[in-house]
């Protein structure tokens, strides 16, 4: 059976699409586990106590879980399938509740580490939204003060929890909070709230955490004083009340302390926590101690966090005052997560975090130096724009071009739509990024790393179909049979998905770095920072302009086998960048090579991976044009001998 363009672009879109609801799910029947085991560890005491059953249907209800969360796990690895069978037989066995709530605790940190699930919020939580929430969503059931006796508490079973409850409020973390709230619990009167987003649930989950607390006297200067470590978000958003005062090592004179964690936690956190080179340097020196006791998938996933929310989120400063040390520090980092998934010598890797902590020291040395001024925010966001739009306009000129030869006018009109719609989407984007867009470092780079493979296979399929018509005698023959083919509907959509999907990743990217450059220039330069933009936009409009004229005067042929050019080139340059972002989330393994090759512009990174994957393309492409040279030729024979 044979598909055009565009029913294959559906088709490939469509199995992209799948392949991201197949993730999500898994990410919602791991942290479905992490709920249930919660429960388990909390709510076991209600069932038995000294050995005894003493609540029937708690004790049933403990079972029931346990069994369940052991069907949800079938996927997992042996050693956590293992873990959770002895988890079954110590509720069955009625174990003591420290037993229950070790093993479920334990289980619970190895499927957050297989699943790689988010812990905490992108943001600090707003405890006055969570306010708002829990009054419009909540307070019926809970009781205005979260005590469980509500207008609608009656005649509950179970009843609404009473977050003043002693056991509650130390046992509960913000992370089972945000998991109730967004899975619900089943056959009891507290539903999922699936239409609040990320961000609100974390308020919700944060202000019911706050709420034991509410009127008490607390000076947060205490905290500060009285704290040893460092605090952040991941802390307090993933550890109970107990655990948080085990880790901070908190004086049990001072009972304040929890309380204003709990009500100020950005407002204290805020100089405890430090920068994002500091978490990066943290994270380090967390991986390089899994690491030294066995624990190497642990120490992989400190190495790659380090990057993605330590790094990442200053890297467009960094690369604005000195983009080679930004190559020279990933390439750093790069070497270490290919140690440590090489599984070298414990000093090696030592050695490796050592030179990682020296060179983030040295990029904050560089950030402090920096000061943003009207200018550097006009010509950083201008070259956002410049940079990413440019990539993308080159393969649409390219399209217009072609499309202006076969004189399809209403199909540069689907094209026009294409990109419009692109670009208008990422303007959809900007406006809601801090609302809605709250994708882990690890979820935005695979996102742009598929987008970007994806398309090296739709450019793929263009140049070759570009070179293929490139002969004079074989595209004259096109025209004259294939044109008015051209012009059906379902051709006119493929053009019109292959110019937003080009622009779409380019928009995608800039909003990514466009929202962390405003958060860094702050309020007073956002008017030179709006005016980057538009001049931005303004340049690309005028290029383009030149661009098109210029390609009036090639001849259809060279058009043709320049523009296959230009987009086999692209698919080269794309196939790295994707290949290098997936592997930035994780995903891929990287293997560094010798020598440190690294031209960011043509997709170049000193990685097995990235480079063997733009050779395979390369042949690849070279391959499909010796077909179309061969096709060609035998054409051109054919030709003469009908002659």
């Amino acid at each position: 059976m044979k598909f055009s363009g565009s029913v294959k672009i559906w088709i490939a879109l469509l199995f992209s699409v799948m392949f991201t609801l197949t993730a999500t799910a898994k990410s919602e029947q791991a942290r479905m586990m992490v709920h249930l085991l919660d429960y388990i560890a909390v709510d076991y005491s209600m069932a038995v106590q000294n050995g005894q059953i003493i609540s029937q249907a708690e004790f049933q209800e403990m079972n029931e879980f346990a069994a369940t969360i052991i069907e949800l796990g079938e996927k997992t690895p042996p050693s956590i399938q293992s873990d959770l069978i002895l988890l079954q037989r110590l509720v069955q066995d009625k174990a003591s509740i420290d037993k229950v709530s070790s093993v479920s605790n334990n289980i619970k940190q190895e499927i957050i580490s297989y699943y790689k699930l988010e812990i905490a919020p992108k943001r600090w939580p707003s405890l006055a939204s969570g306010q708002k929430l829990f009054a419009l969503h909540c307070q019926s059931c809970h009781g205005a003060q979260g005590k469980g006796d509500g207008p609608l508490s009656q005649g509950l079973e179970p009843a609404p929890t009473n977050f003043h409850d002693p056991e509650k409020a130390n046992g509960l973390s913000p992370f089972q909070a945000y998991n109730t709230i967004r899975l619900g619990v089943e056959n009891t009167g507290m539903r999922a709230f699936n239409e609040l987003n990320d961000d609100e649930v974390w308020d919700l989950a944060f202000y019911v955490m706050s709420l034991p607390h509410q009127g008490k006297d607390v000076d947060p200067a205490l905290v500060k004083n009285n704290i040893k470590g460092e605090l952040n978000l991941e802390m307090l958003a993933s550890l109970n009340n107990k655990e948080l005062a085990d880790k901070l090592e908190l004086d049990p004179a001072y009972p304040s302390i929890i309380p204003s964690l709990r009500l100020y936690p950005s407002e204290l956190a805020e100089e405890s926590e430090g920068d994002y080179l500091d978490k990066a340097k943290r994270l380090i020196r967390s991986s390089a101690a899994a690491y030294s006791y066995g624990r190497h998938e642990e120490a992989r996933t400190l190495a790659l966090t380090a990057y993605l929310e330590g790094v990442e989120p200053v890297e467009v400063q960094l690369r604005a005052n000195d983009a080679s040390f930004v190559a020279r520090l990933e390439g750093q980092l790069a070497e270490m997560r290919s140690a440590i998934e090489g599984k070298e010598a414990v000093e090696t890797i030592k050695t490796l975090a050592d030179n990682n902590i020296k060179l983030l020291t040295e990029a904050q040395v560089i950030l402090s130096e920096r000061s943003f001024s009207g200018w550097i925010a006009f010509l950083l966001s201008s070259s956002i724009i410049l940079r990413e739009g440019l990539e993308a306009f080159l393969v649409i000129i390219t399209i217009l071009g072609i499309i202006r030869a076969l004189k399809l006018k209403n199909a540069a009109s689907w094209v026009h739509a294409g990109w419009v719609t692109a670009i208008f989407s990422g303007f959809l984007l900007w406006l809601i990024a801090d609302r809605f867009f709250t994708f882990s470092g690890a979820q935005r780079e695979i996102m742009e790393g598929a987008i970007a493979l994806f398309a090296v296979g739709v450019l793929l399929y263009v140049g070759f179909w570009m070179h293929s018509k490139s002969e004079a005698g074989k595209w004259q023959a096109y025209v004259k049979n294939k044109i008015q083919g051209l012009a059906k509907k379902e051709n006119m959509l493929g053009l019109a998905l292959l110019s937003f999907l080009v622009v779409f990743r380019e928009a995608f990217e800039s909003v990514l770095f466009l929202s962390a450059l405003s958060l860094e220039i702050g309020e007073s330069h956002q008017m030179a920072f709006g005016g980057g933009i538009i001049f931005a936009f303004l340049a690309l409009f005028v290029i383009s302009v030149l661009l098109l004229k210029y390609s009036r005067k090639l001849p259809i042929t060279k058009l043709f086998r320049y523009s296959s050019m230009i987009i086999s080139f692209l698919a080269v340059v794309l196939v790295g960048k994707g290949i290098h972002a997936i592997q930035e989330a994780g995903t891929i393994s990287i293997s560094t090579m010798p020598v440190n090759l690294r031209l960011d512009w043509i997709g170049l990174y000193p990685t097995w991976e990235t480079f063997l994957a733009q050779m395979a393309i390369l042949i690849l492409i070279v391959f499909l044009w010796n077909i179309g040279n061969k096709s060609q030729a035998k054409a051109t024979a054919t030709a003469h001998q009908s002659h």
